[in-house]
């Protein structure tokens, strides 16, 4: 009987760094921003979640939806993205997935 050898095309996995980072510490009396974008509508519904906690807890949250990178529409991103970046004390900007 003859073999064959099957060879797998995936890739091994990155190596993840698992530090999360330096902790935010409190959210109390501190300005939240929460960047998001129109590709993933459902999202809005975590952001909502968010939002609720994140002012129970004390916190100012600010939305922004990102826009076009290109053309006129991409200097206003870039320009409120300047904004909302020195606007907020801590800002989450994606879910790393």
């Amino acid at each position: 009987m003859s073999r064959i050898v099957v060879l797998d095309p995936t890739a091994a996995p990155p190596d993840v760094d698992a530090d999360p980072g330096p902790d935010a510490g409190s959210v109390a009396g501190r300005i939240v921003g929460i960047r998001y974008d129109t590709a993933w509508k459902s999202f809005e519904w975590v952001i909502d979640e968010w939002i609720a906690r994140l002012q129970d807890a004390g916190a100012d949250v600010r939305r922004w939806c990102a826009g076009n990178r290109i053309g006129d529409e991409g200097e206003r991103t870039r320009t409120e993205l300047e904004s909302f970046a020195t606007d907020v004390d801590i800002a989450v900007v994606g879910l790393g997935n």
